[in-house]
């Protein structure tokens, strides 16, 4: 997966995203939609595979995107209304809301397994020159970017101020609250006057050596080879399935005769 062309994976992670979206939304029955959401996730887990990529770091990386979901689908049983399923502290536990929170961290699980699948086999630059190729706004993408790859930098230097007040003795433990508040405060305002600071410099090294910022933005060419096309088609192909057994549960019945 790593020699397929940039712009073929951002299509397929594209697709897969989209049919998970459309199937957690479908009117269709809770376990044929987390059946066919099932299907896009072992198709990533498989791809993950196949590319070689170290599975405990992908399943860290994927479950430190989930308390963002996870929390509003733990709290959809309990807000939103339907049949209920149980009493949990005093909380009425819904049918509808359970099945609603479950699709919800299903969708979350899959998309976010697919944008570290994207990111752990594209290279910084070939992500950007296919961004480019769907014609969004190169300010934008020059933005996006160049946060990404400056966010080590201000890590580094917020190691730096978290050691340097250690070696002071400061404690958020035994300090008292004001104290930790006010510390606190300044070490978001220190990083935040660094970021204005070092941005600017950047943008006027940029300027002096001919950036335009609304210049015209090249749009990266070449031909997709046989293979990028059929990694494609295949996601294409595995979202289209998945996307069958959600909206029509028959049609996995009837193969399931067959076999």
């Amino acid at each position: 997966m790593h020699r397929v062309d940039a712009r073929a994976k951002l299509l397929a992670v594209l697709v897969v995203i989209l049919a998970c979206v459309v199937i957690a939304r479908g009117t269709s029955g809770f376990q044929g939609r987390l059946l066919a959401i099932g299907v896009l996730e072992a198709y990533l887990l498989a791809l993950a595979l196949l590319a070689e990529l170290d599975m405990r770091a992908f399943f860290s990386r994927v479950a430190l995107a989930l308390p963002f979901g996870g929390s509003i689908a733990l709290l959809k049983p309990f807000i939103e209304p339907g049949t209920p399923l149980l009493v949990f502290y005093g909380m009425e536990v819904s049918r509808e809301g359970t099945e609603s929170g479950a699709l919800l961290l299903s969708v979350v699980v899959v998309s976010v397994s697919a944008m570290v699948l994207l990111s752990s086999t594209t290279r910084m630059h070939e992500l950007a020159s296919a961004l480019r190729s769907l014609r969004l706004p190169g300010s934008f993408l020059t933005l996006t970017f160049m946060t990404v790859r400056f966010l080590p930098l201000y890590m580094r230097s917020l190691e730096e101020i978290l050691t340097a007040q250690r070696s002071r003795g400061f404690s958020i433990r035994r300090a008292p609250r004001t104290h930790v508040l006010h510390t606190l405060a300044s070490t978001a305002a220190t990083l935040f006057l660094r970021a204005c600071i070092h941005g600017r410099e950047v943008y006027l090294g940029m300027l002096s050596r001919g950036y335009e910022p609304w210049g015209a933005q090249s749009v990266p060419g070449g031909k997709l080879r046989a293979a990028d096309l059929g990694f494609a088609a295949t996601a294409m192909a595995v979202a289209g399935s998945a996307l069958a057994v959600a909206l029509h549960p028959q049609l996995l019945a009837q193969l399931l005769k067959l076999l």
